[in-house]
């Protein structure tokens, strides 16, 4: 996975556990698919959080979040992925909706 957009907007890593699995095949890294993979916050107060659900399951699939004011129950941006190609495209849609600070 690329962060240079993320570090580009100002984003702050917090961890990421997601770039060494990056296009292995997900049948492969199953028992590394956790809900907590990768999670980045903004100036904005934003946070961006990537994970695997349901956790180790290979029938299971990214969820990409965006989170405003700590709501995790109610984010700002919501989007699932399968595969690695969806999960960038996902990542640039979450992105794209980031606010300015």
């Amino acid at each position: 996975m690329n962060t240079d957009e993320i570090t580009s907007l100002g984003g702050k890593i917090i961890f990421d556990e997601i770039s060494n699995l990056s296009n292995l095949e997900i049948s492969l890294i199953t028992d590394d698919l956790k809900e907590d993979l990768f999670q980045a916050s903004f100036p904005s107060g934003q946070i961006l959080d990537i994970g695997w659900y349901p956790e180790l399951s290979k029938n299971g699939f990214f969820k990409v979040l965006l989170i405003s004011n700590r709501d995790w129950g109610s984010p700002t941006y919501s989007e699932t992925a399968k595969t690695w190609k969806s999960l960038e495209k996902a990542l640039k849609n979450a992105l794209k909706r980031m606010q300015t600070p």
